[in-house]
């Protein structure tokens, strides 16, 4: 669990662009109007109006919904058909003018202790209780525990048979816990775990300047190309926002090549031309799970007499071969790997 929601981890940029241009396609051919938008100036524009028109835009359409336009990681080794697109991930760089001490955020995750294979252990393995009574809810635990002192409300007093617990209330008699009066305590062996049973990390975080190379291909006719290329310019600027910004790709920017006679394609006349597409991305990542602190003590068995501290500090942890998980308010327990 994140105290926010955009924990993403190192950025997938080029799955990012190559699915937000798979939708964004897929978007325009269920919505075909959208194409006479892209090339609406032939229409408009009275100078382009009179040699293109409707009759252009009726090309560009046909082009759209009549070919499987492929899109590539480039430098993928088998034969590429055309029309196609290729995305290539270019340079990235830790943005220096946005960095932080030590790549501090406020996030925090948690973590459920079995999830990150860190078991909550026993703060007192098993012992036979002195005595119970049920009337009070007060058991009486050996005076050779040592870590009696560690106890508090909310820990939990559990049969490691079962995995049944008891919540405990507080402290009552000379080495005393408390439990609800009238509990039907099991006969045997108790111990007795943490309250908290998840671990907690800082998420940290990096902002980084990212470039990805988008390449329009076609084979033949090159006003094929001005289609292509119109198309996933339009793409990226209309779904920006949705599909691009959305997915953590912030403040993109395009540039764009002049079109080529693209000789190095293995088929003959290929005509390309090549978007860049750079943009801000925040990466992120968890440090070292802690555990949460439940008890502290400053007693120091060699300090003067006369001089008492009743508070202090101590993590809770003692090794036992003993998993906790909560199953519908039952406390189960799970074999040790």
């Amino acid at each position: 669990m994140s105290d926010y929601e955009d924990t993403i981890g190192i950025f997938q940029g080029d799955l990012v662009v190559k699915t937000a241009i798979e939708l964004a396609i897929e978007d325009m051919r269920k919505n075909p109007w959208i194409i006479e938008d892209i090339f609406r100036s032939l229409v408009e524009n009275p100078l382009l109006a009179r040699k293109y028109g409707m009759k252009e835009v009726a090309r560009a359409k046909e082009f759209l919904l009549n070919n499987n336009i492929a899109i590539y990681m480039r430098h993928r080794l088998d034969k590429m058909e055309y029309p196609c697109i290729t995305i290539s991930i270019g340079t990235s760089n830790e943005d220096k003018a946005l960095a932080t001490l030590g790549d501090q955020s406020v996030a925090f995750e948690e973590y459920d202790a079995n999830e990150i294979g860190k078991p909550i252990k026993f703060l007192v393995s098993p012992f036979l209780p002195v005595s119970y009574d049920i009337t009070t809810g007060i058991v009486e635990i050996p005076d050779t525990i040592q870590e009696y002192r560690y106890i508090g409300q909310g820990m939990l007093l559990v049969d490691p048979t079962t995995g049944n617990a008891f919540i405990i209330n507080g402290k009552a008699g000379i080495n005393g816990l408390q439990i609800d009066p009238g509990s039907e305590l099991p006969s045997g062996e108790l111990a007795i775990i943490p309250q908290y049973h998840i671990y907690k990390a800082r998420r940290e975080r990096a902002i980084s300047q990212e470039q990805y190379t988008i390449g329009c291909h076609t084979h033949g006719d090159p006003s094929t190309l001005i289609f292509l290329f119109s198309l996933v310019k339009y793409s990226l600027y209309r779904y920006r926002e949705g599909l691009l910004e959305h997915n953590n790709f912030q403040i993109s920017n395009l540039s764009c090549t002049d079109m080529i006679k693209n000789d190095q394609m293995a088929e003959e006349n290929v005509y390309s031309r090549w978007i860049t597409l750079s943009g801000q991305v925040e990466e992120s990542w968890v440090k070292t799970p802690f555990r949460f602190i439940e008890a502290i003590d400053l007693n120091d068995p060699d300090r003067p007499d006369g001089i008492i501290f009743e508070t202090g500090i101590k993590i809770l942890s003692k090794d036992a071969p003993l998993q906790v998980q909560n199953e519908d308010g039952i406390w189960v327990t799970v074999e040790d790997k």
